[in-house]
């Protein structure tokens, strides 16, 4: 129950990662090659999670860690996002934009991505070599 759970949080913060993603577009597109680099990263974070939902695989839905590492990195990009509306007046020509505080976060989450890349590639070959066996 609790798995299944997760698994369906995990899917929801995606669409909200969406949403978040194109909230920040003109921040993204403003940073340059990191916000670039980010924005392809999001983009196969993306094909990476519909990856996982065609492959019905049964593993992806069991690994609670696997789902909250992406259910926790939707809230980081939430808390960046909130910072930036939040903190960011248009109205007020005395605050600039710190573009650097955002091109860090990105990379982090860039590399974040990275990662989650990587170990659905390692669950599904783990799983599939050890159904064939």
């Amino acid at each position: 129950m609790l798995k299944s759970i997760f698994y369906y949080l995990r899917l929801s913060s995606v669409l909200i990662f969406i949403i978040l993603i194109s909230l920040l577009l003109d921040v993204i597109f403003s940073s340059y090659v990191v916000g670039i680099s980010f924005l392809i990263m999001s983009i196969l974070f993306i094909m990476i999670n519909i990856f996982t939902i065609l492959s019905r695989k049964k593993i992806y839905k069991e690994l609670i860690s696997y789902n909250l590492i992406s259910i926790a990195l939707t809230i980081y990009l939430a808390l960046i996002t909130f910072r930036y509306y939040n903190e960011y007046q248009p109205s007020n020509p005395f605050l600039e934009l710190n573009y650097d505080y955002f091109q860090t976060n990105f990379i982090i989450i860039s590399l974040v991505i990275l990662g989650i890349i990587l170990n659905t590639i390692f669950i599904y070959f783990l799983d599939s070599k050890e159904k064939s066996q």
